[in-house]
């Protein structure tokens, strides 16, 4: 956080992504993908900063050349927004009659994440991003519909974090056979939620990368063509080995036991293929 006094007013002005307000990052993201008029540094310093923006217009210019630089977090190519500031989303009964549903998200950096559950988001949100060409423009909306059904789930009969099998999700268990009826009902969200939970999983996905970079190299070689996603369930396979058992019991192990598992047996595979790499 940076302090900024104009005036008699002090306040705290956040320098990074996860230093925003779930109200500025939707603020932040309208302006954003609204285009770049003229002034839109400006708006943004009003949405950080919380002053009005005919205050700030007013400042000398030495002055406001000084405070533009606040922006510069946001304008960056990286998002690197790891927070959750989404942890819920409201969505519609399926009739009249039916109340206002909450489904819960994971928390922050995906701790809560498991393997099988981060196949299915990835698989979804990369197709949604690859889902450029004409005749699949079609499919983008319900790619990112499935992408938060993934995510966004009921809430557990009465979770109590007392209880000896409390493992900190207040989510229902991923079920891939619940998402055919759970994705039409994330439709009507808001699209800047949807584009705040995009933008927010794509801060963690890079922080994954990071974490397990060469997991990720392995999973890129597997893709079959610049318009594939990769191969997540083909690294899954090749990559887990015994360690948790079976596939299948492996997907429901926590996200980051298992990447770094496969972390390193991807070092060993990578060896193996590129030796003169790692000569």
């Amino acid at each position: 956080m940076e302090t900024l006094q104009i005036g008699t007013t002090t306040r705290q002005v956040p320098s990074t992504w996860n230093e925003l307000t779930r109200p500025q990052l939707r603020q932040v993201l309208a302006e954003l993908y609204a285009g770049p008029p003229a002034g839109s540094r400006l708006r943004l310093l009003a949405i950080l900063t919380g002053f009005r923006l005919p205050l700030l217009s007013g400042l000398p210019a030495d002055v406001l050349a000084q405070l533009l630089p606040l922006t510069d977090f946001v304008l960056s190519e990286d998002h690197c927004l790891t927070a959750q500031l989404l942890p819920t989303l409201k969505v519609p009964g399926r009739h009249v009659t039916e109340p206002v549903a909450t489904l819960h998200g994971p928390r922050a950096s995906l701790s809560n994440v498991t393997f099988g559950e981060f196949i299915f988001a990835d698989t979804f949100f990369l197709q949604y991003h690859l889902a450029t060409k004409k005749a699949r423009l079609n499919n983008r909306a319900t790619y990112l519909d499935q992408f938060l059904a993934v995510l966004y789930r009921p809430s557990k009969r009465n979770p109590n974090p007392e209880a000896p099998d409390w493992n900190g999700d207040v989510r229902i268990a991923f079920n891939e056979n619940h998402l055919e009826a759970r994705t039409p009902r994330l439709a009507p969200v808001p699209d800047l939620d949807k584009l705040a939970v995009l933008t927010w999983y794509r801060g963690c996905r890079q922080q994954l990368a990071s974490e397990f970079p060469d997991v990720f190299t392995v999973a890129d070689e597997h893709e079959a063509g610049p318009q594939k996603a990769p191969e997540w369930e083909r690294v899954l396979r090749k990559l887990s080995g015994g360690v948790f058992g079976p596939v299948q019991q492996t997907a429901t192990q926590p996200l980051r036991l298992v990447l770094a598992e496969m972390q390193d047996a991807a070092v060993e595979y990578l060896r193996l293929k590129h030796p003169s790499k790692t000569a």
